[in-house]
């Protein structure tokens, strides 16, 4: 309730999930899915809101991402300590992937985060996720049991394949072609929607919905968090 940061990911969801059970959800506001909320929204500014899960507070969006990007870079930076590796925090490059079918706006708004993070402009780069996933597949070792088929291999020139990145919360296909000297060319642009995995729990929010009345769903949103979650 003060608005500092505690966690991110699956130790947020746990910290929430251990406060509710001793009652005191009060005390943290709890952000999930606000990641599509760029892609959702049509009027993306520095100043609009994210709702907490109870939709009794919000704070600015700017900050949530902001924290969420930090909480990133700590942990690569406690990684490289526990290494004891000789490494400046001016020697790391940093690639922060977004949705291909994001916006202008949207990819603008994940750069400034990350700048609020910490993150210099000069040592950031922004890369499109269907892009960067295939350009590690580039250097995927594909291992054949003796005496099956070669089999599919992105190594040779001119090899053109499909790029399909199913994720929580967008979907994105694209079509590449590999070509001379470890580029790629697009060959068919990107396109896709807001129909990842997530997607699957609005539909089932919605079925709910009409089973119980919307009314009935925010109470038990607001009064009872640990069941609308589960």
């Amino acid at each position: 309730k003060e608005q500092e940061f505690h966690a991110f990911g699956f130790d947020a969801e746990t910290l929430y999930a251990d406060a509710i059970m001793d009652g005191d959800q009060d005390e943290y506001l709890f952000f999930h899915l606000f990641k599509m909320h760029l892609h959702n929204n049509k009027n993306i500014t520095t100043s609009m809101q994210l709702d907490d899960v109870t939709g009794k507070t919000s704070l600015p969006a700017i900050t949530i991402f902001k924290l969420s990007i930090k909480a990133l870079v700590d942990h690569l930076k406690d990684e490289i300590k526990k290494q004891k590796a000789p490494v400046e925090n001016d020697e790391i490059y940093w690639v922060l992937t977004v949705p291909a079918i994001w916006t202008d706006t949207a990819k603008e708004f994940m750069r400034i985060s990350a700048e609020d993070a910490g993150i210099k402009r000069e040592h950031l780069l922004l890369a499109l996720e269907p892009e960067a996933a295939s350009i590690y597949c580039q250097y995927l070792s594909i291992e054949k049991q003796e005496g099956s088929e070669q089999g599919f291999t992105m190594t040779k020139t001119d090899t053109e394949y499909m790029v399909v990145d199913l994720g929580g919360g967008t979907a994105d296909l694209t079509v590449h072609r590999k070509a001379t000297e470890n580029t790629l060319d697009e060959i068919h642009r990107v396109m896709g929607n807001d129909c990842g995995g997530t997607s699957i729990n609005k539909v089932f929010l919605k079925i709910l919905e009409d089973v119980v009345g919307k009314s009935v769903l925010d109470a038990i949103k607001k009064e009872a968090p640990v069941s609308y979650l589960s």
